[in-house]
């Protein structure tokens, strides 16, 4: 008997760029790779899907701080101060999604091991996958204006 390997099917290119709708800024899967330290193992699709769904999720928690903002015509418009000449919306919108974003990625992406490391590699991620949401959390408060955290003294 033969056995004959078929060549692996050719990737689709990926644009580094996703649009956002001209309120929210884009998105770059680069700047993401970069900042959130994610290696070549996960594709660009992948993370462009993770990217979509976080900036989805992201949407619908800030949509009635969104709809409160008038008749402002994006994200980087909103008053406020400037970081390194970027405002700061800008900077913490990009924060909620990554974190989204990342909390996704660290779920999803589990070791195909099944050795001992494999698990704790696993159980190391899930605890990532927490703080990254806990990151988005605390960047939707900064952005909304929030306290971080709330108590009640008695």
């Amino acid at each position: 008997m033969t056995f004959v390997a078929a060549p692996p099917a050719p990737v689709a290119s990926v644009a580094d760029t996703i649009e956002g709708d001209g309120w929210w800024p884009d998105l770059s899967i680069a700047k993401f790779r970069d900042a959130i330290r994610v290696g070549t193992q996960v594709s660009d699709g992948r993370i462009r899907d993770a990217l979509v769904s976080a900036a989805i999720a992201a949407d619908g928690q800030l949509a009635k701080w969104r709809a409160a903002q008038g008749d402002i015509s994006s994200l980087a418009d909103v008053p406020g101060m400037s970081i390194g000449g970027e405002p700061r919306p800008v900077i913490l919108w990009r924060r909620i999604v990554y974190a989204h974003a990342a909390a996704d990625l660290a779920e999803t992406h589990n070791d195909i091991t099944a050795t001992d490391a494999g698990r704790s590699a696993r159980e190391v991620r899930a605890v990532s996958a927490e703080d990254h949401r806990r990151n988005a959390i605390v960047a939707v408060r900064d952005l909304l204006g929030r306290s971080r955290s709330r108590a009640a003294l008695l």
